[in-house]
């Protein structure tokens, strides 16, 4: 590859290393690009000495040591794995750059020993082929949660590699962002993948929403669901579509602080143009959109309009209690939410505000092309009318009584929690039915 072909202005990052010899340690000069490392022999930047794309980087071993006055452990080398029959390249650099260069490097390539980086802690929750664990930084501190994924059980699933590659491309085009679950790091042992992701502390909305009884005040909903369309505005504007957005993939950073509302649960989720998808036609019952639902061109591209009508399923969930379809197990919500047919002249939604019930029926469409975005619905009235104060919680308006001794909030004069408790179990059961991590419809 000629100089003039690689145009060094893109570089990310650049450090100086050393690679050994069969006498001594020669220089090596490290450029790393969006999907490439390039390797120079010196620093004028000349004809490199090797060329060596992201894809064809199998995993990256970062090499610890321990100081034997201080005992303390650090970063000494590092060793790439390549697809060139497995060609092992080992080089060696200073601690600080070591730690620079893995910053970079982890966003883009799979790396190998979790364990030296990472003790594992408690069981956070467990899936049909993966483990969640609290996992704490062994140099840092910090805490995260780690996703642990059995290579055996990936192979009876179909696709369940593919997915999983999927998942982890997926993230990485959507981290860091602040409300969505980021992905920090990919480890990929000899049993198992490894994603090292945010940890969060407060519980998933289904969670909350049993812990309540299904009952929310409307500027709870408000702040969830404005959290919520800015989280799924991000996602849009990356070309990415989620395909399962419901309540158990609607995570809370701190506890009992909707502002910190984050997306989890990339399983399903394709870049809207990469057809055909994956998985085509997937989802969970009661919250997938119809056109998805109902897909007979398979290898057919839709729009990531599609998680609208998830929004609208969930808001449906917070003002009512119960979901939109009243199925009483999994194959009649599936034929009710493929079927679709939504009144919005029901009398049940008279309870409803003008606000409330034209922010659901707008996101509710059977149509897609009818959906508006998720950018078009934060400047709805139903969230301009009572502006966000500075940490994002709705401020309320106060209506004074006659007698001057009683204050109500406003939200709570139309806040539509007087479902009956019989239907609220109901539905708190059919959630247990939902907690399968993949639905293919």
């Amino acid at each position: 590859m000629k100089q003039q072909s690689i145009d060094y202005e893109q570089c990310l990052f650049q450090c100086k290393t050393k690679k050994k010899q069969l006498i001594g340690k020669e220089n090596r000069f490290i450029y790393v690009f969006e999907d490439r490392l390039i390797i120079n022999r010196n620093q004028n930047k000349g004809d490199p000495a090797r060329v060596i794309s992201f894809e064809n980087i199998i995993r990256v071993k970062w090499n610890y040591s321990i100081n034997p006055k201080t005992f303390k452990t650090f970063l000494k080398s590092f060793t790439l794995e390549t697809n060139n029959n497995k060609e092992l390249l080992k080089y060696y650099a200073d601690f600080e750059m070591l730690i620079a260069l893995k910053k970079i490097l982890q966003k883009f390539v799979q790396q190998s020993s979790l364990e030296d980086e990472y003790e594992t802690q408690q069981v956070l929750g467990e899936g049909s082929y993966a483990v969640v664990f609290q996992l704490k930084n062994i140099f840092t501190g910090q805490q995260y949660a780690g996703k642990c994924i059995e290579k055996k059980k990936l192979d009876k699933i179909d696709k369940g590699l593919k997915a999983v590659m999927n998942e982890i491309e997926i993230m990485r085009i959507l981290s860091p962002h602040a409300q969505i679950v980021n992905l920090h790091e990919v480890y990929d042992g000899v049993n198992s993948i490894n994603l090292v992701l945010d940890l969060c502390s407060g519980e998933n909305l289904q969670a909350e929403l049993t812990k309540r009884n299904l009952i929310l005040e409307d500027s709870e909903i408000k702040i969830i669901m404005h959290h919520l369309l800015l989280a799924v505005d991000y996602i849009h504007s990356k070309g990415v579509m989620h395909r399962d957005l419901k309540p158990e993939n609607i995570l809370f950073q701190k506890p009992q602080d909707f502002t910190t509302l984050k997306i989890g649960d990339f399983g399903l989720a394709a870049i809207q143009t990469d057809t055909p998808y994956l998985y085509p036609k997937c989802g969970t019952p009661g919250f997938v959109a119809p056109e998805i639902a109902n897909l007979v061109e398979k290898d057919k591209e839709y729009s990531r309009i599609c998680d609208i009508f998830s929004c609208g399923a969930i808001f449906h969930l917070l003002l009512f209690g119960e979901g939109v379809f009243p199925g009483k197990g999994h194959l009649e919500l599936l034929k009710l939410n493929k079927e679709c047919n939504i009144n919005p002249d029901d009398k049940r939604y008279d309870i409803l505000t003008i606000e409330q019930k034209d922010l659901l029926f707008k996101m509710l469409k059977t149509n897609p092309d009818h959906r508006p975005f998720a950018k078009d619905l934060l400047n709805h009235p139903y969230f301009t009318n009572q502006k966000l104060n500075a940490v994002g919680i709705f401020s309320m308006n106060v209506i004074k009584f006659e007698d001057d001794n009683t204050l109500v909030m406003q939200d709570q004069i139309h806040s539509p929690t007087k479902i009956g408790l019989e239907k609220r179990f109901s539905f708190l059961q059919m959630s247990n039915e939902r907690n399968t991590p993949m639905k293919i419809i």
